[in-house]
């Protein structure tokens, strides 16, 4: 992901909307590429209540939480967008693994 213009050499509205399309495709794609993990995930596991870990979750927001930091980002507003996502996540292998397991 290479930045056509930086923040500091965009001198339109426009340039600065093109770099952010830019960006959120790409965080597009890293998002389905996580999602094709977490969907292995949900094929690996066999117990519903596996989807749920809170010592992992923990572990997960605070590395995010640091990462942010080193960045200059709002750690609160990272912890919130990681909690989000991966209670959705649990919420996605939970129901592939019930699914999978009525099957049986």
């Amino acid at each position: 992901m290479t930045a056509t213009k930086l923040p500091a050499e965009c001198e339109t509205k426009d340039d600065v909307r093109f770099e952010i399309d830019r960006i959120d495709h790409a965080l597009i794609e890293l998002f389905a590429e996580r999602h094709a993990y977490v969907t292995r995930m949900a094929e690996i596991k066999t117990d519903p209540h596996e989807a749920n870990d809170p010592a992992r979750i923990e572990a997960i927001v605070a590395k995010r939480r640091a990462q942010a930091l080193e960045l200059d980002i709002d750690e609160d507003q990272i912890e919130l967008l990681w909690r989000t996502l991966i209670d959705w996540n649990i919420n996605y292998e939970k129901g592939i693994i019930i699914a999978r397991n009525r099957k049986k």
